[in-house]
């Protein structure tokens, strides 16, 4: 099943195991700057420029969360706009997506404080300025969590499917054949640590790490970090929302894709950040 289908299907067995308005919509809109840096000026070919690209725009998502008896439900979907001026992918066009699927439940609990859990994670991306044509990650696990308070830790394991397909024009520009050889799928496992810390109660600060691996050799395929800090809104048009400035980094490994008669990488970079300061809303509300 493709993760399009997958989606699909993730998505209406959501909708149809309760009633419309037991979900709780939020609306985000924001601005970002999705920053590459480290870029190597290795062939005049590419008419890539070395140094560090920040690509500005504007976005804006729809939010889904849903407690049912048996797990906590919740999918985002986030469309992003770029001003690109930097032309990292000479045939770009500027629009891009990211979404994901969450559920997750307790699978055991100790103690108050202390407890075992199991999840079920989609997540795509489309398009990106940073040379990902499509990327789809899909996959099952189980951690433990502490909490308290103000404060929890998360440390969990995933085993799925990881699959990542880089746009073929900065390539072709550098040497590779269109189509061949930009693409990987592979079975994996990912591990995961994340925190929130809850500074009062409109102030809160999440960080998250999680680093993907082939099951086969456990070669590494992706690293990435996560940091939010969000403070509650109360102004009148958005109570029950948050500001929030988050900063997500992420670090491909681009040796599955080296082509040695063409004696360069695929591309003159290796890592994106994405910064994003955002407005979410309560949608739907009474």
């Amino acid at each position: 099943m493709s993760f399009k289908k997958g989606l699909c299907a993730t998505t209406f067995m959501i909708m149809a195991c309760s009633q419309l308005n037991a979900f709780d919509f939020e609306g985000s809109i924001g601005v970002h700057d999705m920053i590459v840096p480290n870029i190597v000026n290795d062939t005049p070919n590419d008419g890539i420029e070395g140094g560090t690209s920040h690509t500005l725009g504007i976005d804006g998502g729809i939010w889904v969360k849903h407690q049912a008896p048996w797990a906590n439900l919740s999918a985002k979907l986030e469309v992003f706009v770029d001003h690109d001026k930097d032309k990292l992918d000479p045939d770009h066009i500027p629009v891009w997506f990211d979404a994901f699927i969450d559920i997750d439940a307790e699978a055991w609990s100790i103690d108050e404080h202390n407890r075992f859990q199991w999840f079920v994670l989609l997540d795509n991306k489309q398009n990106t300025v940073s040379g990902i044509e499509r990327q789809v990650r899909q996959h099952v696990g189980a951690g433990y969590n502490y909490h308290n308070d103000r404060f929890s830790l998360e440390a969990n394991g995933y085993v799925g499917f990881y699959f990542i397909e880089f746009d073929d024009d900065t390539p072709v520009n550098r040497g590779y054949t269109r189509g061949v050889g930009l693409d990987i799928g592979e079975a994996s496992h990912v591990l995961e640590l994340q925190a929130h810390y809850d500074f009062t109660s409109d102030v809160h600060l999440f960080a998250g790490a999680k680093r993907y691996a082939a099951n086969t050799g456990a070669e590494l395929l992706q690293n990435e970090m996560q940091m939010r800090i969000s403070f509650a809104s109360k102004h009148l048009f958005t109570q029950g929302g948050s500001w929030n400035l988050q900063v997500k980094y992420a670090h491909y490994n681009l040796d599955h894709f080296y082509n040695p008669i063409v004696g360069r990488p695929i591309l003159p970079f290796d890592e994106d950040i994405l910064v994003q300061a955002y407005l979410k809303f309560p949608l739907f509300q009474d």
